[in-house]
Parts: structure tokens; C-alpha cells; sequence
């Protein structure tokens, strides 16, 4: 399995829409990786499974920041990773259920 992922920020792949790594043993420095890969500017990643491997809450910290300003990213799947607990679910609820741009719209009419 990939424990951790090096992605040289100069050959990132541009037409990647979907990435399935399941049972890697991916861990939080394979999410800062993959990070590198989520922000790479011009990311066309739509699907990112991440099923059964080590990921924390700490990896799952590093995802949320990545994917902040994330437009193309439309499913991510991190099901049987047993480190993520309930603060790790609520750091994705809120990167999915951000309205603070709703909120600020709606205060500038």
C-alpha cells in the first residue's frame, strides 16, 4: 500500500477527474500529498475515494483545508477509516454546509 504520496507540483496532472485509492494505508502525510494535488491551481479532480485506509482526523484537517476553494471536487469518499471521529465529521459537515457566503449576500441586500 502508499503510506505516502510525493506529488512534484510541477507535473501535476491537469485532466485527472477521478482518483481511487482504497486500501493504501493512507495516512496524514499521504493526505499532505494529496493536498498538493488539490491545490494545484486548475485541479479537475470530481471524485476522490479514500475508502479503508488510515486517515484521521488529522488528515481529514489537512483534505477540508485543500478543498476550501475547491469548485470541481463533487464526491469524496473516506468510508472505513476508523481514525476519523466526530470532530473529523464535523470539519467535513462544515466544509460541505459553509453558507457564510450565503450569509454575507443576503446582508448586503
Amino acid at each position: 500500500g502508499i503510506e505516502s504520496i510525493d506529488i512534484d507540483s510541477e507535473h501535476i496532472p491537469r485532466n485527472l477527474k477521478n482518483l481511487f485509492l482504497w486500501e493504501n494505508r493512507i495516512n496524514a502525510d499521504g493526505c499532505r500529498g494529496l493536498a498538493k494535488l488539490l491545490q494545484g491551481g486548475d485541479s479537475t479532480l470530481e471524485t476522490l475515494y479514500l475508502n479503508n485506509n488510515q486517515i484521521d482526523d488529522k488528515g481529514v484537517g489537512i483534505l477540508v483545508n485543500s478543498l476550501q476553494n475547491d469548485s470541481s471536487m463533487t464526491e469524496l469518499a473516506l468510508g472505513g477509516n476508523n481514525g476519523i471521529s466526530f470532530q473529523g465529521e464535523m470539519m467535513l459537515l462544515k466544509l460541505v454546509n459553509d453558507i457564510s457566503s450565503i450569509e454575507a449576500t443576503l446582508r448586503s441586500n
